[in-house]
């Protein structure tokens, strides 16, 4: 049987005081194993819901302002408990892939970006991860954000430096360059990293 994906979109207006009431210590008490009425009962209802026979990804947001600046979670179930989960500010900012043409192109939304942070962090090694970036930035832009939280998710200087390699023809003009190399260590990598930005903008 063919599986259909709905997607359900809770109204603010009918949220009520629960969903308002998500919290930084709310979201950070979130487990994988917990059901769903588990964490509806810990955080409220979600903003958003996209839901499929057997499994279900839920939406959380607070704290936006002016800037788009927001924390959010998203939680992934599979049958009824959840399986995965990211909370971060940086999936507020919108990601950026190649439209029909191959040009690169604006619009595509958090759901895209949060698969392709995903599917990094689960590599099993730096390795992997640096093979599953490479393949999956092809056509892709960035914001400083964005590749912020990709390069935290290498563990040593050597491997991220190698991410930003990726990363940076990636980047979008007016990031916040001191956003990357604050993610290294060592004073000698983050001079590489500086030499390999400035050199991607010129």
């Amino acid at each position: 049987m063919k599986k259909m994906s709905f997607l359900l979109l809770d109204l603010p207006l009918l949220l009520g005081s629960c969903a308002a009431a998500v919290s930084n210590g709310s979201a950070d008490d979130v487990r994988v194993g917990m059901t769903e009425a588990q964490v509806r009962h810990l955080l409220g209802v979600p903003l958003a819901r996209t839901v499929t026979p057997d499994s279900a990804r839920w939406h959380y947001q607070w704290g936006a302002d002016w800037h788009n600046r927001r924390r959010c979670l998203e939680l992934s179930f599979r049958d009824g408990r959840v399986v995965n989960f990211l909370l971060n500010e940086e999936l507020a900012v919108r990601p950026y892939a190649a439209g029909s043409s191959g040009a690169l192109s604006s619009q595509v939304d958090d759901d895209d970006f949060l698969d392709l942070l995903l599917s990094v962090r689960a590599a099993a090694t730096d390795i992997n991860r640096l093979d599953v970036l490479g393949h999956a930035l092809t056509n892709r832009r960035l914001s400083g954000r964005q590749g912020r939280a990709l390069l935290r998710q290498f563990s040593f200087d050597s491997d991220r430096l190698k991410a930003l390699s990726l990363i940076a023809p990636c980047l979008e003009g007016s990031y916040d360059r001191d956003l990357l190399l604050d993610t290294f260590t060592f004073s000698g990598y983050v001079s590489s990293a500086r030499q390999l930005l400035d050199a991607q903008r010129r």
